[in-house]
C-alpha cells in the first residue's frame, strides 16, 4: 500500500504558509515488517531553516538598539514572523518608540507623495491621450463644418436681442475671439477695419487699461483707434487676478451689419431645426 500526505511544521502557526513538507510513506508488509519512509521538500526547494544562536543574538541586539522589524529583516534576512518570536520580551524605550513612530509617519507620507505622483502622471497621460484624440476627431473642417461652427458660436456668445441692429460678440478667451474674427472674414466678408471693440474691466484694473488694450490689439491684429471708451465694473474684487492671465472681456461690433445679423439669425434658426 502507498500513501502520500502533506504535513505542516507544527512549531509555529506563522510558518504554515511558508514551508510545506511532503511525506511519502511506503508501507511494505512482509515477513520482516519493514517500513520505508522517504521525506522530501517540494516548494521552490525551500526547507525549514534552523538559525544558530549568533543570528538570534544579532536580531535581539538590533532590536535593543531601536531597529524596526523591517530594518532587522533587511540586515539579517530572518523572516518577520521569526523576529517577532525572538524579540517579544524586549521593551523599547520611549525615545526609541517615538523614533519608530516618526519613521512610520515619514514612510507613509513618502508613500502618499509617491502615489500622488503616480496618479498625476496617469492623469496627465490620460489628458494628453484624449486631447490628441479630440484634435484628430476634428481634423480639417469643410466649408460647411466651418459655417456651422461659427453660427453655433454666435448662437452661444453673440448678441441676439431683437433690438440689435448689428453683429455683436463678447468673450474673454483670445483664441475664441480670433476664431470668430477669422470666421467673419471667411463667411461674411468682413474686414478687420470694420470692427469696433470695447473692453470691459473691473475697476480694480483701471490703471492697466492701456496694457490690456495693447494686448488685444496685438492678439487680433487691429488698431488702438478701433477701441471705444472702456467700461469699468464698479464692484471691487477681493481677489486680484494675475494680469498675465486676466485681460478683461472684449466686446466686438461690426459696422453696418444689419443684413449680416439677419442672415446670422437665419443660420441659428436652421440649427434649431436640426434633429
Amino acid at each position: 500500500m502507498s500513501l502520500t500526505c502533506t504535513v505542516h511544521y507544527p512549531a509555529r502557526k506563522s510558518i504554515l504558509s511558508e514551508y510545506e513538507i511532503v511525506v511519502n510513506t511506503i508501507l511494505r508488509l512482509d515477513m520482516y515488517k519493514l517500513f520505508l519512509v522517504d521525506i522530501m521538500h517540494i516548494k521552490d526547494n525551500n526547507i525549514f531553516m534552523h538559525y544558530n544562536q549568533a543570528v538570534k543574538d544579532q536580531v535581539r541586539h538590533l532590536r535593543r538598539n531601536g531597529y524596526s522589524l523591517g530594518q532587522i529583516f533587511k540586515a539579517t534576512d530572518v523572516p518577520r514572523t521569526t523576529i517577532r518570536t525572538w524579540i517579544k520580551d524586549i521593551i523599547l524605550s520611549k525615545n526609541q518608540t517615538e523614533n519608530l513612530k516618526n519613521r512610520v509617519q515619514r514612510a507613509l507620507q513618502q508613500g502618499r507623495i509617491t502615489s500622488q505622483k503616480i496618479q498625476k502622471n496617469k492623469r496627465l497621460e490620460n489628458e494628453k491621450r484624449l486631447m490628441d484624440s479630440g484634435i484628430k476627431d476634428i481634423g480639417k473642417l469643410s466649408p460647411r463644418d466651418f459655417l456651422i461652427a461659427g453660427a453655433s458660436l454666435y448662437w452661444a456668445e453673440g448678441f441676439k436681442n431683437k433690438h440689435e441692429h448689428r453683429l455683436g460678440f463678447c468673450n474673454s478667451d483670445p483664441y475664441m475671439i480670433k476664431f470668430y474674427i477669422y470666421w467673419l472674414e471667411r463667411h461674411l466678408n468682413i474686414n478687420k477695419d470694420q470692427l469696433i471693440v470695447r473692453l470691459t474691466l473691473n475697476c480694480s484694473y483701471k490703471d492697466k487699461i492701456r496694457d490690456m488694450q495693447n494686448f488685444w490689439a496685438k492678439a487680433i491684429g487691429i488698431s488702438l483707434n478701433q477701441f471705444t471708451k472702456p467700461f469699468f465694473q464698479t464692484s471691487k474684487w477681493k481677489k486680484h487676478y494675475n494680469t498675465e492671465n486676466y485681460h478683461g472681456v472684449l466686446r466686438i461690433h461690426v459696422k453696418d451689419s444689419l443684413n449680416r445679423l439677419l442672415k446670422m439669425k437665419g443660420w441659428i434658426e436652421g440649427l434649431k431645426m436640426l434633429k
